[in-house]
């Protein structure tokens, strides 16, 4: 046979060693085996580890897995060739020294006794787990230091910082540090891993055999990898999944056979080891310790228990067989080796748990061993002897076994039922043996009268075969010798005696009950539902067989009772069970005949004359989920609807019946007259007419069933419920009626309810559980109400009879049995809050249990001691679940209550379950309910409970407060008056402000610390499966609640320092909680992340997370947190922790940030002597990108976690851009996904969630590409990395700017078909809020889980065919999901672009490329998809987007056609906005003109390049095109807008400004400078006419000194140039001059500020500086475009206005003067030149230069122009020729000339003239312009 691959059992050391491979240890195995959610057994790794044949073989040779070492075994030779120098480093380094790992290995072969490869498997589990053992390990002083002020005990001196709880330290953190690192300190953690894994093997071992005997693991229902592994084991045990089970003597039984043999072979080592002390087996003297030694004994006790549960359950599978008598033989020696277990009790607790265990296990494998069933069927004649082999045929075993039992049983209470089991077996053979003596004796006396032949033989008989008494039988059978050996053959006394002792002196059925107590489905079972009830199968087989011997007794029914029910309560009914039909013990006892009629039958028989068994039994049988109406179903409720009998006490003085039957004997009677059951003592009062009288009519037979007294059962059908609800009634004033049937007792009242609560609370389980609707669930609960109801009056029903018991009972002072029936009123409430919430609240709303109208609860009162009873801790319990309830129940009623009942016209319900509920008493309970949990909670630390309780009662208590806040703030906005939750609201901001308020104490955060604290010391038990999942439940639920309150305190900006201080300071018991449970993993990192958001919004100095922890912690919890949940891979909690370090680096926690991305914590860093130049493999930035590496392998959701980390490194850390540069492969496969991604369009319609990833991932890599451009290019090396990059843009191209996701006809119709259907709720009250991270998916923006709950009432929410609303919200959620996906692409989409764009300006395909994307960003704005405020701030974005990247093509030279497409769009996008200037649109609108006037100007350009070059074919037409687009933006956007722009700036609260006019003027002046459209004036003079625009202009000047802001008449300005643009068209001068525009100029008040003699552009105030430019910028060039479009017309006109300003026209020549010049009266404007002035003297020549001329011919119409030309040639030479000078008092007047001033000069002649900017170079050029046409003049 080939060697087996040990590669999955122990992989390669090297990637193990250096943390990239996880070895699957036993632990982990069992831990996901034992996962309650099934995900951990779900994962590849689990599954290829289990079904790899040789860790199967470690299962069909048990044991072998840790196989001593021997020379015949191969493990040396794989020792060698795994720690090989080709497999490993051999030399040491940073992280592991193979010789060292070696030599523990073989140290540990040595010490331990097991081969060389299991040794160096768990030395490397060892190594891997150093972390999780750091963070189990000694608390420091400083953690203790911080404890005691989270706990506020800072002074206190003592240890006991936290009630319960000793807390002790007197080391530091580097002390125990270095502790740590000692080798002795190292070899006792590998040999306690050593024993771990020793425990957990067995323990898998078990859950793998529970899994192939009971289909399903121990604490999970059946999944697909569970069944994968089922028939895997299956097959190499050598049985088919499929082969029965059930068939005598075949292939499984055999196996099982041999199996149990196996492990009974193996039973004795582990026995004898846990009896041996540590120091005598174990060479190693380190080893020695008290520590070790408890471990050593509950290692070996576990793995004993672990394969007696094996043998068991295939004892319970072979049962056809007797087992053989070597089998039998074995057994009962080593029960005679448990003795032992009883001295278990003085041992530490982690032993002393396991003692209940294995006394359970020997009792009913002794009792399966024995095979009861399979032996009464014999001795009866049912079955043969299969083999000879069988330990019956053996009198020296039955001897041996009847030893064992006789000596154990005195002193050990688990032998008790085996020997009363052994009873009826050595009676059956005491019996077969008398009767068989008998028959020989009467043979022989019948052979002696006929003196037949001696050699005759006996011929057998035709009948009946009976294997023990028949004829052929007589001969002796092989017990007999052991019924003469041990006496008892001829004397039966002795098996009374025995029979007698094991009832009367060891009490069998206590302890049978005792037993069972742990074997149910309870907080304390031992083990799995299943396992459990076959256990108590076998107590089951021996109450039936012993029940002709005991009969019907109190104690045996009882211990029935017991057995059925594996003491299980009311509040058990829901927990999860996996226990299969076939299995479940209630199932199969009423499927047998004895039990049913030997103990139910009879119980009914005495009902209610003995009133408590018959309803215990009816409660028992009818908790079983597997009851339904196959099987037994109505046997029970049946019974109780019509009971056939009654059975009571006739009273003395009635004798109106008459004797029956006499001559039959039977005690029978006939009433004579009607009796009734209930009556009322006075003669006044009568039972109501309404209510059903239970009266016995005349006639009825029935019969004396007792000797004495007169106890009668009479043949009276009735129904039991509706008797119960009566007595119930009639109890409450029992003096008032006579009841023959008496009062009930406090316990019989606490029975009867928790039966009615049973029954109600299973109906509804069962029918949630088939998946049927709320009202089919309300329904059958209802009907067992109205059954128990109906022979009350109208005005009452059995809720209140409940009720107002409960309120009896409140109203006194309840004893023990008291407190009992409160209870069962509290569970009958909740029963009945699902089916009839209204009856609950209503009665809540006055139950004095909680604190109503300012009266204190009397729940406080009742639970007041110190020290709880039981009842009062069951009590306390019930209370607080039922509040849980009422808070669930205010919850998913939030809109029923508003709600119709007319919902659905198919609901069967034809009431209002919630008549008479409001809001107000929701609020008021809630209130009550939050309060009374805040009391129970801080109470909880002074209760003197035991651990499981506390446990179990912190984790129902937290829950409330967590759900009340949760619920609340999660969804919908609180600020609405259509608040959905809004009747939670004042509970939820109760318990914010008990714990956020400033003045809060510590007293309420003790418990959660008392949990954080006590969850760090691990329970690590591989038995009480439920114990364990309160352990985690609890410390969830603190981990939860922690975690909520800091999240609420974040999304309301409320500050929670005390909190956060105090969670701050236990954070290092957070980070232990992580390594105890994987479960605790995802809730611990939760809670941390909101700490860091939290602290990180402060505005001071965050509390550092890596302090508080401490170095050795925190390196510790990163390095168990980076292995990053292998080898499981549990997205969930991938994600989670990639979250949590994502959180780290974006809030200001450098010290643990700088941990992450270096690997290092800053003392390791210190210590380096040098700075590494690289980040260590061992950080999560390397891990990172490793992972991104192969991106396509991983899950996408991994992949959006990951990026978000390098993202947010890359933004918050930007030397790590350095790191990912190093990382090549990265990139290019960041590259290579974005260029294999498909259209979204096409994703999205087979997979929307795929396609929201791939948008996000998109984002993510965008984000990171624009980032290492940005950095790049500060170091010049941008370049080739952006080339490659245009090459791989093609998704971006097509999906990054259009979000074409959005469905909005789905939208809408949800949106108005939601509203309809539910009128009392908006589809907008289910959006969820920032309270909790929203994934995408399908809970994104709705919250469907809470719709789930809420709307569940209505079976329109899923719909017949779940195409109902509740799909509608899911494709809603996933369809805003991609939206979202698709936002955040186009953003970094955005932020890449314009990294490129500046990278690569010259490249002609970005170019394109940006063109391109302009169009798409117009494109997609012209498709308008909602008003929503996201869509408005996008449409924005994109505008902006487009605007810029056209900026940036402007300059170069884009082609005519390219830009005149974009034009097109642009325009299209324009022209369709209505209404441009209303608030709402106008910001959008502006930056949509901003980015006309770009593209107006890059077209010009383009077309004045493309006539100077060659014309292209059509390039006409294209350019008519475009004529014809200016002219329409001439029309609806310039002059309709100004004239718009005019009439809106007179508003009060106008939302127009100035800059408005500005742009739409610039737009005009880029429309007037396109090419040919000289051609067009008369077409643009209409276009103006017909809006009126010029004379808008006018007005708008004329009203400018009123419209100024603050002195500034700047709209005369911009008036002005709007004319002066319009002025550069003869055809349009020509009209404003006929229109008397230079009047209106001259005559407005504006022009009186003009005349002023300070205005210049120097002014001290800005009006007179403003006036200066209306002159400079407007008047003056606007005169001179009329002066030359009408010429010698207008001359005198022009004349006239420019003499109206002589102040002006002189200051204007005096601005110029040098400054040595002697004139010079006032420095002031004349120290400085500006180009404005330049210009203005540059029009004014022109101008009087041409007036001149004029007024040569026409002197007498043209005015003389007041000028003083020639001093101002005087002066333009001085400057001109005295350029330093010039240079030196040039000023600048705007951005725009500040910017020309840092240019150089445009021509390159200028610059060889000398001139230093381009500033210079503009001034110089009109100075010189200026001294030309003065020239000319001066010389004319």
């Amino acid at each position: 046979m080939a060697e087996l691959s040990d590669d999955t059992y122990l992989p390669p050391l090297e990637p193990c060693l250096k943390g990239e491979n996880v070895v699957l240890s036993w632990k982990l195995v069992a831990s996901a085996l034992a996962d309650p959610s099934g995900h951990r057994q779900s994962s590849r790794a689990v599954v290829d580890y289990l079904t790899d044949p040789l860790v199967q073989s470690f299962f069909t040779k048990p044991g072998s897995a840790f196989d001593p070492p021997n020379d015949r075994n191969p493990h040396h030779t794989t020792f060698v060739k795994k720690t090989a120098a080709i497999q490993v480093t051999p030399t040491p380094n940073e992280k592991y020294d193979i010789n060292l790992i070696k030599e523990d290995a073989l140290w540990l072969s040595k010490n331990a006794r097991i081969n060389e490869v299991a040794a160096l498997r768990v030395v490397v589990i060892e190594f891997q787990s150093r972390p999780q053992a750091q963070l189990l390990g000694p608390i420091s002083n400083q953690d203790v230091a911080n404890l005691r002020e989270a706990a506020g005990a800072a002074n206190a001196q003592t240890t006991n910082i936290l009630p319960g709880i000793n807390i002790t330290s007197t080391l530091d953190a580097a002390e125990i540090q270095a502790s740590f690192e000692k080798p002795d300190n190292r070899k006792r953690r590998i040999f306690q891993t050593y024993l771990d894994e020793c425990r957990y093997y067995a323990a898998t071992n078990d859950y793998i055999f529970t899994l192939m005997l009971q289909e399903c693991l121990p604490t999970s229902s059946a999944t697909d990898a569970s069944r994968e592994i089922r028939k895997s084991f299956l097959e190499a045990y050598g049985m088919s999944p499929k082969q029965p089970q059930k068939s005598p003597v075949d292939t499984p039984t055999r196996t099982f056979h041999a199996l149990i043999t196996q492990y009974l072979n193996l039973l004795p080592d582990s026995i004898s080891r846990s009896q041996a002390a540590i120091d005598t087996v174990v060479e190693d003297k380190d080893l020695w310790t008290d520590e070790l030694h408890e471990r050593w004994i509950q290692t070996w006790l576990t793995q004993a228990l672990h394969r007696l549960v094996i043998v068991f359950q295939l004892l319970v599978l072979s049962n056809d067989v007797f087992v053989s008598a070597q089998v039998a033989q074995q057994w009962f020696s080593l029960v005679s080796a448990f003795g032992f277990l009883n001295q278990l009790q003085g041992f530490p607790e982690k032993i002393s748990d396991l003692m209940v265990p294995l006394q359970c296990l020997v009792c009913v494998t002794s009792l399966s061993v024995v095979n009861l069933p399979r032996m009464m069927a014999f001795f009866e004649g049912e079955v043969d002897l299969n083999t000879d082999d069988e330990y019956l045929a053996s009198s020296s075993v039955l001897e041996h076994i009847h030893d064992v039992l006789d000596s154990t049983a005195s002193d050990s209470a688990y032998a008790v039922p085996v020997l009363f089991a052994w009873v009826p077996v050595v009676h059956a053979m005491f019996t077969s043996y008398q009767e068989r003596a008998e028959r020989r004796d009467a043979i022989q006396n019948e052979k002696a009268v006929e003196n037949y032949d001696s050699s005759t033989q006996m011929i057998p008989s035709a009948g009946r075969r009976n294997s023990a008494g028949s004829i052929t039988t007589i001969d002796k059978r092989r017990y007999d010798d052991f019924l003469i050996n041990k006496s008892l053959d001829r004397d039966y006394r002795q098996i009374q005696n025995l029979a007698m002792a094991v009832t009367d002196q060891r009490h069998v059925y206590d302890v049978i009950a005792g037993m069972c107590s742990y074997l149910g489905n309870t907080g304390r079972a031992i083990f799995s539902a299943s396992v459990g009830s076959r256990m108590r199968t076998t107590f089951l087989d021996i109450l039936k067989v012993t029940y002709p011997f005991v009969g019907y007794q109190a104690e045996p029914i009882e211990a029935l009772l017991a057995v059925l029910s594996g003491g299980q309560g009311y509040w058990d009914l829901s927990r999860a069970n996996n226990t299969l039909a076939q299995q479940d013990i209630v199932t199969l006892a009423l499927s047998d005949n004895i039990i049913v009629q030997s103990y139910f039958q009879q119980a009914l028989n005495r009902f209610p004359y003995e009133f408590l068994p018959f309803l215990a039994f009816c409660r028992a049988f009818y908790s079983s989920k597997h009851l339904t109406a196959e099987n037994n179903h109505e046997l029970i409720l049946g019974l109780l609807q019509k009971t056939p009998t009654l059975t009571f006490i006739l009273p003395d003085h009635f004798i109106d019946y008459q004797l029956a039957n006499e001559e039959e004997n039977s005690n029978g009677f006939q009433f004579l007259e009607d009796y009734p059951l209930v009556s009322t003592k006075s003669a006044r009062k009568r039972v109501a007419a309404d209510e059903e009288s239970f009266i016995i009519p005349a006639g009825t037979y029935g019969r004396f069933i007792a000797d004495e007294g007169r106890v009668v059962r009479v043949e009276y059908e009735h129904s039991a419920l509706a008797l119960l609800g009566k007595r119930l009634d009639v109890n409450l004033i029992a003096s008032k009626y006579k009841l023959p049937l008496g009062e009930l007792t406090m316990e019989e009242t606490s029975e009867a309810i928790t039966l009615l609560a049973t029954l109600i609370r299973m109906e509804y389980l069962r029918t949630t559980a088939s998946g049927e609707s709320s009202p089919e669930a309300s329904d059958a609960g209802l009907t067992i109400v109205a059954e128990a109801s109906r022979a009350l009056s109208r005005t009452k029903d059995v809720i209140s009879v409940v009720c107002d018991t409960m309120d009896v009972l409140l109203d006194g002072k309840p004893e023990t049995q008291g407190l009992g029936a409160l209870v069962s009123c509290l569970q009958f409430l909740h029963a009945v809050l699902p089916i009839c919430p209204g009856r609950v609240w209503s009665y809540m709303s006055r139950c004095a249990i909680l604190s109503n109208q300012g009266q204190g609860g009397r729940l406080a009162k009742l639970v007041g001691n110190l020290d709880l009873s039981a009842v009062q801790l069951e009590l306390l319990m019930s209370a607080v679940r039922l509040f849980s309830s009422l808070i669930d129940s205010a919850m998913s009623s939030a809109v029923r209550r508003k709600t119709s009942t007319k919902t659905n016209s198919r609901q069967k319900q034809s009431h209002d379950i919630w008549l008479g509920v409001s809001d107000k008493i929701v609020t008021q309970i809630c209130l009550s309910v939050v309060r009374a949990a805040m009391d129970v909670l801080e109470s909880s630390t002074t209760w003197r409970l035991s651990p499981l309780d506390r446990m179990v009662l912190v984790s129902d208590v937290l829950p409330i407060m967590d759900k009340v806040v949760f619920y609340t703030f999660s969804m919908d906005d609180i600020n609405t008056k259509a608040f959905l939750m809004s009747a939670l609201e004042p509970a939820a901001k109760y318990v914010i402000d008990s714990f956020l308020a400033p003045s809060a104490g510590s007293l309420r955060i003790q418990p959660l610390l008392v949990t954080l604290v006590a969850a760090t010391q691990p329970f690590g038990s591989t038995i009480y499966a439920n114990k364990t999942e309160a352990f985690r439940t609890q410390t969830e639920a603190v981990l939860g609640f922690a975690r909520t309150l800091v999240r609420v305190a974040n999304y309301f900006d409320r500050p929670s320092t005390t909190v956060e201080q105090q969670l701050f300071k236990a954070t290092p018991f957070v980070a232990r909680v992580c390594a105890c449970h994987d479960a605790f993993r995802e809730p611990a990192i939760e809670l941390l992340e909101a700490l860091v958001i939290s602290a990180g919004k402060s505005s001071g100095e965050p509390p550092s997370l890596l302090g508080y922890l401490g170095p050795q912690i925190s390196r510790s919890f990163l390095q168990l947190l980076s292995t990053l949940d292998r080898p499981f891979n549990q997205a969930q909690e991938v994600n989670a922790i990639w979250r949590f370090f994502s959180t780290i680096v974006r809030n200001r926690q450098q010290w643990m940030a700088n941990c992450l991305l270096t690997g290092k914590t800053p003392r390791d860093a210190k210590n380096n002597n040098g700075k590494a130049t690289e980040t260590p493999s061992s950080s999560v930035l390397a891990s990172a990108l490793e992972r991104l590496a192969s991106i396509t392998k991983i899950e996408q959701s991994e992949t959006l976690a990951i990026l978000d980390f390098i993202t947010s490194a890359q933004n918050f850390w930007p030397w790590t851009i350095f790191i990912l540069q190093k990382n090549a492969g990265f990139l290019a496969e960041l590259r290579s996904f974005v260029h294999n991604l498909k259209p979204s369009t096409l994703t999205s319609k087979a997979n929307v969630r795929q396609a929201c990833n791939e948008a996000r991932i998109a984002a993510y890599v965008a984000e990171i590409f624009a980032m290492q451009l940005f950095h790049l290019r500060q170091i010049g090396q941008a370049d080739k990395f952006a080339n490659d990059l245009t090459r791989d843009l093609d998704y971006y191209l097509r999906d990054g700017v259009a979000v074409s996701g959005y469905n909005r006809g789905l939208h809408v119709n949800f949106a108005r078909n939601f509203s309809n259907q539910y009128s009392g709720c908006t589809l907008d009250n289910f959006k969820r809020t920032l309270l909790e991270p929203r994934p995408l998916g399908v809970d994104f923006y709705y919250a469907l889980g809470f719709a789930d709950k809420i709307l569940g009432f209505d079976s329109g929410w899923v719909g017949p065919r779940n195409n109902g609303f509740r799909s509608e919200m899911e494709k809603a959620n996933e369809n805003l999901s991609l939206v979202d996906a698709q936002i955040s692409l186009y953003h970094a989409w955005e932020f890449l672009l314009l990294e490129l764009s500046t990278c690569l300006p010259s490249n002609d395909t970005l170019k394109k490329h940006s063109l391109q994307v302009a169009q798409q960003c117009l494109e997609a704005n012209e498709e308008t998809q909602s008003h929503d405020q996201v869509f408005e701030r996008l449409a924005e974005s994109r505008v902006n987007l487009a605007l810029m990247l056209v900026q940036r093509v402007v300059d170069s030279a884009p082609s005519p056609g390219d830009i005149s497409q974009l034009l097109t769009a642009l325009w299209a996008t324009v022209s369709s906005v209505q209404e441009p200037y209303t608030p709402e649109n106008i910001s959008l609108y502006r930056t949509l003109l901003k980015l006309l006037y770009v593209t107006l100007r890059a077209q010009v350009r383009s077309l004045t390049q493309n006539d100077a070059s060659t014309k292209r074919p059509g390039s006409e037409l294209a350019a008519a095109a475009v004529a014809q687009t200016v002219l329409s933006i001439l029309d609806k956007t310039v002059a309709s807008g100004f004239r718009t722009l005019v009439s809106l700036v007179h508003d009060s609260q106008t939302t127009v400004l100035p800059s408005d006019f500005a742009l739409l003027n610039a737009i005009l002046q880029a429309c007037l400078c396109m090419p040919g459209m000289d051609q067009n004036q008369t077409q643009i003079l209409n276009i103006m006419a017909s809006h009126d625009a010029v004379q808008a202009a006018v007005s708008l000047y004329s009203w400018a000194d009123r419209l100024s802001d603050q002195g500034d008449p700047i709209y005369g300005e911009l008036s002005l140039l709007f004319l002066l643009e319009l002025s550069a068209l003869p055809l349009v001068a020509e009209q404003l001059a006929c229109d008397g525009l230079l009047n209106q100029i001259t005559s407005a008040n504006l022009a009186a500020y003009l005349r002023r003699a300070n205005v210049n552009p120097f002014a001290e105030s800005i009006g007179l500086q403003r006036c200066y430019s209306i002159w400079a910028k407007g008047i003056v060039p606007l005169l001179l475009n009329i002066l030359t479009a009408l010429g010698a017309t207008i001359a005198p006109e022009v004349a006239y206005v420019l003499n109206q300003f002589p102040t002006l026209m002189q200051s204007s020549v005096e601005r110029f003067e040098p400054p040595d010049d002697s004139r010079r009266r006032d420095g002031g404007d004349r120290d400085y030149i500006t180009l404005l002035s330049v210009s203005e003297i540059h029009s004014l020549a022109l101008m009087t230069r041409v007036l001149g001329a004029l007024r040569a011919n026409n002197a007498r119409d043209v005015p003389a122009v007041e000028w003083d030309a020639a001093g101002l040639s005087e002066s333009v030479d001085f400057w001109i020729e005295r350029r330093k000078l010039l240079r030196e008092r040039l000023l600048t007047l705007g951005p725009r000339e500040a910017e020309w001033r840092s240019m150089p000069p445009a021509s390159e002649r200028n610059k060889a003239r000398g001139f230093e900017s381009r500033l210079e170079e503009k001034v110089v050029e009109q100075l010189e312009l200026v001294k030309l046409v003065l020239g000319e003049v001066w010389n004319d």
